[in-house]
């Protein structure tokens, strides 16, 4: 026990971090449970046995850590986290902790912990406060030795990560670079070389379409596809929570009525809400137009046909879904897509031609640079398909802008002086890339940004060695768990 911690007053002021937990999964694991202590092992790291109760502690310790990272957020989301891996990966690191000696004092611990907010009025260190929170079954339901015990490993944890990112600096022209390659925008130009346009000649068989297709069947698989009618109570523009609550009650009452009656349109159009059918789709291009999340996509395509989705918030109102259509995932047959396999077997005849006429017309391109000739003209000159880009940033994401994700690597290396790029191999055939303008950084803008941007940038860097750190220390440890096997007893 800390004793040093119960005297009043205790508030030194230091960075309170609790960035130590790994968190570098996510799924479904529910919250904190009790394991069987009748049995020994949960499984084993670096060759060695962990026993069940060390798992357990390190488990409870584990969600501490999120409970302070999260706060109220983690019993609302806390079931999406993968407590059990993040568990292993405490157990791991402590191992190497304790290996290279890293030590915590008391004095480490109580200085931590009297700076929480958690455990604070009025900015003071609060006894009594610190111990009912930390024994109230509500929260982290520990006792003072046991959450003070959690701190001390999460610490070293820390500890250890700090040795192994060491002190990351950048000098101010490495900065610059940095930000301008992420703030600066760009425009290409770019000739594409279409293989169906390049195998326009050759003639293939209906033989040879039915080889492919043998060949090649899991190239034309259609995906899972489910078409959803959904209920919507919107909220008004800048609605107030009393309007909120309105359209809960609204969307409740219809929930309630379809455990009853399944008759969806003519139920909600009695309760005068429209129901409208999304049409087919898949998981891996869901509908932007219904503005659903990845997560509730996915849940989505989990449920049965016929199946109804409890009644949930969306960011403009309350919904219910319903799958009108499940249509599992099937290889089509030949007769039904032989225009799409003799596209396919054409295209990758073409694209062996198609790349033999771009690296020749990448010389010619760059003779006729040379000479001070428009990019587009020469491209158009050897029968390319000639397009350019919007301005865009050199590592972001854009999307709906079709090649430009493929052509991302290759706009780090250009420059003014570097305007033209190989042939790049891209999924609509084989391309070549011109630098069309730059529009630089706003150096004021930069001199305000700086140091903020420096302090990203050291973290991208640090959170990038201690992931390579981590990964490596994983393979060592060569986790073998045996935690299913008790969860199911």
């Amino acid at each position: 026990m800390l004793s040093v911690l119960r005297h009043k007053g205790v508030s030194r002021k230091i960075l309170w971090v609790v960035s130590v937990i790994i968190i570098l999964s996510f799924a479904v694991f529910g919250t904190a449970w009790r394991l069987d202590k009748s049995v020994n092992s949960a499984g084993k790291i670096f060759g060695h046995t962990v026993s069940l109760m060390d798992w357990q502690k390190a488990y409870y310790d584990t969600r501490d850590s999120a409970i302070l990272m999260y706060g109220d957020n983690f019993f609302k989301y806390g079931n999406r986290l993968n407590l059990e891996a993040q568990t292993w990966d405490r157990l791991v690191l402590l191992e190497e902790a304790k290996k290279r000696n890293v030590q915590v004092s008391d004095q480490e611990i109580v200085d931590f912990i009297a700076t929480m907010p958690f455990f604070q009025t009025q900015g003071k260190f609060d006894q009594y406060k610190y111990e009912s929170i930390v024994s109230d079954p509500r929260g982290f339901d520990r006792k003072t030795i046991e959450f003070e015990g959690g701190i001390r490993t999460q610490l070293m944890i820390k500890k250890l990560l700090e040795q192994v990112t060491g002190e990351l600096s950048m000098t101010d022209p490495e900065v610059k670079k940095e930000y301008i390659l992420k703030n600066e925008k760009i425009k290409l130009v770019y000739a594409l070389f279409e293989p169906l346009k390049a195998a326009k000649d050759i003639k293939v068989s209906d033989d040879e379409i039915k080889k492919y297709y043998d060949a090649h069947q899991e190239q034309f698989r259609k995906p899972i596809m489910v078409n959803v009618e959904s209920a919507t109570v919107n909220f008004p523009e800048k609605a107030t929570t009393e309007q909120k609550e309105v359209a809960r009650k609204a969307i409740t009452a219809l929930a309630k009525e379809l455990k009853t009656n399944t008759d969806f349109k003519a139920l909600a159009l009695a309760h005068k809400i429209e129901v409208k059918e999304s049409g087919l789709f898949s998981q891996a291009q869901p509908l932007l137009s219904f503005a659903w999340s990845p997560e509730l996509v996915e849940k989505i395509f989990a449920m049965k046909q016929g199946q109804f989705s409890p009644a949930f918030e969306m960011p403009d109102g309350w919904q219910i879904l319903r799958i009108k259509e499940y249509k599992d995932s099937s290889i089509p047959a030949l007769a039904a897509i032989k225009e799409d396999v003799k596209n396919s077997l054409l295209t990758d005849k073409g694209f062996t031609l198609a790349k033999t006429k771009a690296d020749a017309a990448l010389k010619v391109i760059s003779q006729g640079l040379k000479a001070n000739k428009s990019f587009k003209d020469l491209a158009l000159g050897v029968d390319a398909k000639v397009d350019q880009t919007n301005s865009f940033g050199r590592g972001e994401y854009v999307a709906n802008m079709g090649l430009i994700a493929e052509f991302q690597e290759e706009t780090l290396k250009m420059n003014m002086q570097n305007r033209l790029s190989e042939v790049i191999s891209t999924s609509q055939g084989p391309a070549i890339v011109y630098l069309d303008s730059i529009e630089g950084i706003d150096e004021k803008q930069f001199e305000s940004d700086k140091t903020n941007f420096k302090e990203m940038m050291l973290a991208q860097k640090r959170s990038q060695i201690t992931a390579e750190f981590v990964t490596q220390l994983r393979l060592k440890a060569n986790i073998q768990s045996q935690i299913d096997k008790h969860k199911a007893k």
